[in-house]
């Protein structure tokens, strides 16, 4: 998961990524794979709705909060995947959103920190 969220991240660090991002975003390649792997590991789940405050955690991206575990994050990348997959509009798309603020490279980060501190037991 933590390599697809790097992946997410990558569209947007050529200078000129920005442009023409958004054109056909659910549709690219990295968007599809990142959203199968996060099914596919179990990050989305039919039992939860879409966090409370999840357009405003991601408009206002502040990172990542301290004591997220790996609960938080996989409630945090259901709820991504599951608002967009409902939106019409490729502005409301907060997996869009989230690379503006490098918020991937974070999520990537935090996952691979969570990895290393279940394999340490």
């Amino acid at each position: 998961m933590a390599k697809r969220c790097r992946d997410m991240q990558a569209l947007w660090d050529s200078p000129h990524a920005f442009l023409h991002v958004d054109s056909g975003w659910l549709e690219k390649a990295p968007v599809r794979d990142f959203m199968m792997t996060a099914e596919a590991c179990g990050f989305v789940c039919k039992e939860w709705d879409v966090m409370p405050g999840l357009k405003e955690n991601v408009i206002s991206w502040v990172g990542i909060p301290v004591e997220a575990d790996l609960k938080w994050l996989r409630y945090f990348l259901h709820s991504l995947i599951h608002h967009d997959l409902e939106q019409e509009l490729a502005y409301e798309y907060l997996t869009l959103l989230l690379g503006k603020v490098n918020g991937y490279a974070v999520l990537a980060d935090a996952l691979d920190a969570q990895l290393r501190k279940w394999q340490r037991g």
